[in-house]
């Protein structure tokens, strides 16, 4: 936990002193998604939405991805979205597809679309919870295509929310007390110890003395700095995206690291992170977050601070 090499770099380490390790690993991952068994499903498209989307439920497991490339990819790539206790479940392709299929067969209705060749597009949402104190929505986007081939299209966050993905509950205590007991724990994922401070400090009383636990949260995260760096360049990957389908992870990624400076960190962040990554970040934003397509304020979560400029960038 100590040591600032980030899964990425030890990952990059070893395919460049072993040429042969990536293409064993997508040989893995391959092998991964055929265990899944999930063999695909025909629904006729032209039934009605009731009856379709309850089809979609009943074959839920069934359905995957066109191509086994494609759901080892985003298993890898989204995984980070899910609830960490949905993330846990056997190997990241094995509970990205569970989540997907939880999803399906679990969520409401809230897309039936049409496309000019025939294909109907549907979509199904679900809540998904962080410790009873972080609602994530979770999205299923499903293609029935005109010979009535069905496949998964997308999952995890919603690309085009129109409300808040994280909804927060309970009180600033709850979730101090929980981000704290996370940073803890060298099991639990950073990102969702990020998520549980910037709940902290969005309903955060004014009048607390806050010292101690902004003391102890700095010297935990200094425990943590190579995962700290690695969320970092994960913001950053999402501010590349901004233009096009990441304008909400962008600027919550952005918001979370913002909070950690300005609430605990303070000085201490300038030995942590390179701040000139974080202008590399900001530059993005600016250049991405104005082209951002169906970005709107109704989406940006409760409590965020005004001087958070990014989210009204993305929705002006």
């Amino acid at each position: 936990m100590n040591s600032d090499r980030t899964p990425e770099e030890i990952a990059a380490e070893r395919i460049v002193s072993d040429p042969g390790f990536a293409q064993r690993r997508l040989n893995e991952d391959l092998i991964a998604v055929a265990e899944l068994g999930r063999t695909g499903s025909q629904i006729d498209p032209r039934t009605d939405a009731v009856a379709l989307s309850e089809a979609i439920r009943m074959a839920a497991d069934q359905i995957g991805f066109a191509s086994p490339v494609e759901a080892a990819t985003q298993a890898k790539r989204r995984l980070i979205e899910l609830p960490v206790v949905e993330r846990k479940s056997g190997s990241a392709i094995h509970a990205y597809h569970e989540a997907a299929s939880a999803t399906m067969r679990d969520g409401v209705l809230s897309l039936d679309d049409l496309l000019s060749d025939g294909t109907r597009v549907l979509g199904f949402q679900r809540q998904g919870q962080e410790a009873e104190l972080v609602s994530i929505s979770l999205s299923a986007r499903i293609r029935v295509e005109p010979d009535g081939q069905v496949h998964l299209d997308s999952f995890g966050w919603p690309e085009s929310p129109q409300h808040p993905i994280h909804s927060f509950n309970g009180s600033a205590g709850d979730h101090l007390t929980r981000a704290v007991a996370d940073l803890y724990d060298p099991g639990m994922p950073l990102d969702r110890a990020m998520i549980m401070l910037l709940g902290a400090t969005r309903s955060w009383p004014t009048d607390t003395d806050t010292r101690q636990e902004r003391t102890r949260i700095a010297e935990l995260v200094t425990l943590r700095r190579g995962e700290l760096n690695g969320y970092v360049r994960q913001a950053e990957t999402y501010a590349l995206a901004s233009a096009s389908s990441g304008w909400y992870p962008a600027c919550l990624y952005r918001s979370a690291l913002e909070n950690l400076f300005e609430a605990f960190l303070g000085s201490v962040s300038l030995s942590l992170v390179d701040m000139e990554d974080i202008e590399a970040i900001d530059e993005e934003l600016r250049k991405g977050l104005p082209e951002a397509e169906a970005a709107v304020s109704t989406a940006v979560p409760l409590g965020i601070p005004p001087h958070h400029w990014w989210w009204g960038t993305a929705t002006q």
